[in-house]
């Protein structure tokens, strides 16, 4: 496969990117990258022959224009989306800002047949290790019932075929769990999916069960979706802050923290904003991958992961088919 790797869009720079490509390289002498960037940032590429570095010499801001965005030809992000556009790759890879990135590829690439509007959809930790995909999680700021469906088509597929979950179950985000709750959207995409044979519905979830890991996907409204997701990251900094505060409170404490070291790491690395690597843009005809803003080496490696992991499983064209068999 080919990737296409937005390197400047980031918050730091073009230099966790190469740091993260250069260790994936270490083990990938077959698949093919254009790493779009300022040249001169990129040099410690050039002498890999899978590697092709494409100049660029602007960033889109979180400011641009939609007018602004079409005629800014040298921004690396512009340029990394038509490559997917003109077909000459087979995904792409950007830490940009979340809804630049969505408007570039709402501009430059095709939905695929049957989807409405396309999703944002994150991949979260759960406390009991399994993770959960939750989906749309702020591409859209309203969704209709028949969209929400296709959101749990697209993820479906998404899990049986790159996370290898025979039979994914699916939970709809809702004030409640039982089968009234919730406004018009919400009880009338609760029917549909009641009434999909091809999905396994469990029916409606609350924001207190989304890290339970009861359920392998759920499926929410983009405005909705991003406010949860916005308070599970909002929460996670504020436990992690308090806890390091209290560990720094006396030398009690401080023993208590040299003591739980090992542990603290494993919950910092298993809860922490990198640990997911890499966020997608469902419905497109090419793999769309959002990694971080901050995010570090170690996320943008398994993003570049996740990347590859979308090509070769062929999602995007087994997206299609389920959408078709849900219709």
């Amino acid at each position: 496969m080919k990737l296409a790797i937005d390197a400047m869009s980031g918050d730091k720079g073009s230099g966790i990117v190469v740091d993260a490509l250069i260790e994936h390289l270490k083990n990938d002498k077959t698949n093919q990258f254009v790493v779009v960037g300022k040249i001169e940032e990129l040099d410690r590429l050039k002498n890999y022959e899978n590697v092709e570095i494409l100049d660029a010499r602007s960033v889109l801001t979180m400011e641009e224009s939609i007018m602004a965005i079409r005629r800014n030809k040298e921004a690396s992000l512009v340029k990394a989306i038509t490559l997917a556009k003109e077909d000459k790759v087979d995904a792409v890879l950007s830490c940009g800002n979340t809804g630049i990135y969505y408007a570039c590829a709402m501009l430059f690439l095709k939905r695929l047949a049957g989807v409405e509007k396309s999703c944002l959809m994150a991949s979260l930790p759960t406390i009991n290790n399994k993770g959960v995909l939750m989906l749309d999680v702020g591409a859209n700021a309203s969704n209709t019932p028949s969209q929400l469906v296709s959101f749990a088509v697209m993820a479906n597929v998404y899990a049986q075929n790159v996370l290898k979950i025979a039979n994914p179950k699916i939970g709809l985000l809702n004030i409640g769990t039982e089968t009234k709750k919730g406004d018009e959207l919400h009880q009338q995409t609760y029917q549909l999916l009641t009434g999909s044979n091809n999905l396994n519905f469990a029916g409606n979830v609350e924001g207190t069960d989304i890290l339970q890991g009861e359920v392998d996907i759920v499926v929410t409204d983009g405005f909705t979706g991003n406010v949860a997701l916005k308070t599970i990251e909002g929460t996670a900094k504020v436990l992690m802050s308090a806890l390091k505060d209290t560990f720094k409170s006396s030398w009690k404490s401080k023993l208590g923290a040299l003591l739980a070291k090992s542990g603290l790491y494993r919950l910092k690395s298993q809860f922490g904003a990198d640990a997911a690597g890499g966020a997608l843009m469902m419905g497109f005809v090419k793999p769309v991958i959002k990694a971080h803003g901050s995010s570090n080496s170690e996320s943008v490696l398994k993003a570049i992961e996740l990347a590859i992991a979308m090509a070769d499983e062929k999602v995007v064209e087994k997206l299609e088919e389920g959408l078709n068999k849900w219709e």
